[in-house]
């Protein structure tokens, strides 16, 4: 059986969803803002929808013709987990990591890749929050090969860790 979240969007504390922006020259999505409203209508050449939405200007930094990003959330924040992209390699047609089982022995460990997130690379299947990779040294490294490794202290924004999206 799959356990699957309920499909809700996050919204603000006045029911609005919000949404992010990013200038072309800017690193990150800095300025915040909210939909105000959207078409009903799917356009099915290029399968978008047209969005209006509101984003607060006071430095007068956004004005017309600008190219920008906006990140629209498709679901409820939830715990994600999190790796370097130097961890993961990719074979053939799929991608993977190297895995520490209990003995210190590097086992192969096919992983499914969701979106990248400040550097760091979303992992949907493949390993669970507490799981030990290889991160540097890939090239000296096969699997079942016994390696002595060396723990990197990890904060809440890097290495493996359980983040909000």
């Amino acid at each position: 059986m799959c356990w699957r979240r309920p499909k809700k969007i996050e919204t603000d504390r006045d029911g609005r969803v919000p949404v992010e922006l990013q200038l072309a020259d800017e690193q990150g999505f800095p300025h915040r803002g909210y939909i105000e409203s959207f078409n009903n209508r799917l356009d099915p050449n290029t399968g978008s929808i047209l969005l209006r939405t509101v984003f607060p200007n006071q430095d007068g930094r956004i004005v017309p013709g600008l190219f920008a990003r906006i990140r629209v959330p498709l679901s409820d924040r939830h715990p994600v987990l999190l790796i370097s992209e130097r961890a993961i390699g990719t074979d053939q047609a799929q991608k993977y990591v190297l895995s520490l089982t209990p003995t210190n022995t590097v086992a192969y460990q096919s992983v499914t890749l969701g979106p990248a997130l400040e550097g760091k690379r979303v992992i949907r299947t493949g390993l669970l929050a507490g799981d030990k990779i290889v991160v540097n040294g890939l090239q000296r490294v096969r699997p079942g090969m016994p390696v002595t490794p060396q723990e990197e202290v990890v904060s809440n924004r890097g290495g493996v860790s359980v983040a909000g999206r």
